[in-house]
């Protein structure tokens, strides 16, 4: 017996029954017909008594194959052919008694009120006329004998009318359950897919901010070597040897981000130290050899400012940077740090240019990542026309928690 009460039998088993109702409806059906054949008086059509107990065996045997399909009919039909055995055969039958008790359990497992409770009050006025119309072995103890029937059968009643309710709850729960973790494994897809977006707004943030503004860089020194090779020959080695820096610094970001999207681990991953506000007098420095002529203050101590704020601030004036040599070449800018106790301001701030560039769509690229960088600090970024200039202004808020 072993295979048949192992854990792994019982849930297939129970699976199988969820899976396939019929199945359980077709055996139950055919338990009852067994039953009713077993039974007296025996299925035959040599009498009218047998003839109609036949036709009731069957009857409710089909009927019962159909219960959770269309409950109210099924058990409608099953009432008349008992209301009919109660008529015809004249002795209680345990066909009779089975059949009464799987429409009580059914009443509880299928139905829904008011209909419930009806046809449960309806099998207790059956039962109750079906016993006490019943003939009884001695005619003197007539009524002791029905009254202890009634009382037995009564209690039958009620315990399959509980068994049923009991499934009923249990079958609630676990629907209840299905439909909970359907919802909790739709949340976790959405999560999972809101994470991905994420992941790759994320990715192309960066390889926008490293890629544009060393792109950028080094096409404009690039172009501005003829210039050198005329008017300076000597500094024309040190412009190349910067191209080429800033060549091989791109690639190296470039590696790092891949290895940081190849590995599971980020501690696995061979990543160089980021980048922090303390490295933007390095990022000015690359741009000596382009025609901005950019001017740096800073007020307040960087090494007081966390890396992730630092960084975001580096990127920001990166961009920044990167989009005044796009679109106002030659424009003088003023980059201004200010560190306060729990927050550090950023102003970019840009003259007009006689060379200005229209702006195509993708520095809106820019924008919006610097703001989405400001925001998830919890701090602000505005950028736009400034009127004292004429220029650009890109002013930002960073803030950090105090430890």
């Amino acid at each position: 017996m072993e295979p048949f009460t192992s854990p792994a039998t019982r849930d297939r088993l129970r699976t199988a029954w969820q899976e396939y109702p019929w199945v359980a409806d077709l055996v139950l059906a055919v338990f009852v017909g067994v039953l009713g054949a077993i039974s007296r008086p025996t299925l035959s059509f040599t009498t009218p008594e047998q003839t109609a107990y036949s036709i009731i065996v069957f009857g409710c045997s089909v009927a019962l194959i159909f219960r959770r399909m269309r409950p109210r009919l099924t058990l409608a039909v099953i009432g008349v052919l008992l209301v009919l055995h109660l008529v015809v055969v004249q002795e209680l039958t345990v066909f009779a008694g089975a059949v009464c008790l799987i429409v009580a359990y059914t009443t509880q497992t299928e139905m829904l009120p008011p209909w419930r409770w009806g046809y449960v009050a309806a099998i207790y006025v059956g039962a109750g006329m079906a016993v006490l119309t019943s003939p009884t072995p001695t005619a003197d103890t007539d009524w002791m004998i029905k009254l202890v029937i009634a009382a037995a059968t009564a209690a039958l009643i009620t315990v399959a009318v509980l068994a049923g309710i009991v499934r009923r709850h249990r079958k609630a729960r676990y629907d209840e359950a299905l439909e909970r973790t359907a919802f909790l494994e739709a949340r976790q897809e959405v999560e999972r897919r809101l994470a991905a977006v994420e992941e790759r707004t994320r990715i192309a943030r960066e390889m926008h901010d490293v890629l544009g503004h060393s792109l950028t860089t080094i096409a404009v020194q690039a172009e501005g070597v003829r210039y050198v090779i005329r008017t300076d020959p000597q500094r024309t080695d040190q412009v190349l040897a910067d191209i080429g820096r800033l060549s091989r610094t791109a690639v190296d970001d470039v590696r790092d981000l891949i290895s940081v999207l190849a590995t599971d681990d980020d501690g696995d991953a061979p990543i160089r130290p980021t980048h922090t506000l303390r490295d933007v007098g390095e990022l000015i420095s690359d741009l000596q050899y382009t025609r901005a002529a950019i001017r740096l203050q800073v007020a307040g101590d960087l090494s007081s400012i966390p890396d992730q704020v630092g960084l975001a601030g580096y990127r920001i004036i990166q961009e920044s940077l990167t989009n005044v040599l796009k679109y106002a070449d030659g424009a003088a800018v003023n980059v201004r740090i200010v560190v306060h106790d729990a927050a550090v301001k950023l102003t970019v701030l840009n003259t007009a240019s006689g060379e200005s560039r229209t702006a195509r769509g993708d520095s809106h690229h820019g924008i919006i990542g610097m703001q989405e960088r400001a925001r998830a600090l919890g701090g602000t970024l505005t950028a736009g026309p400034d009127p004292t200039t004429g220029g650009w202004s890109v002013a930002a808020t960073l803030p950090w928690r105090l430890s």
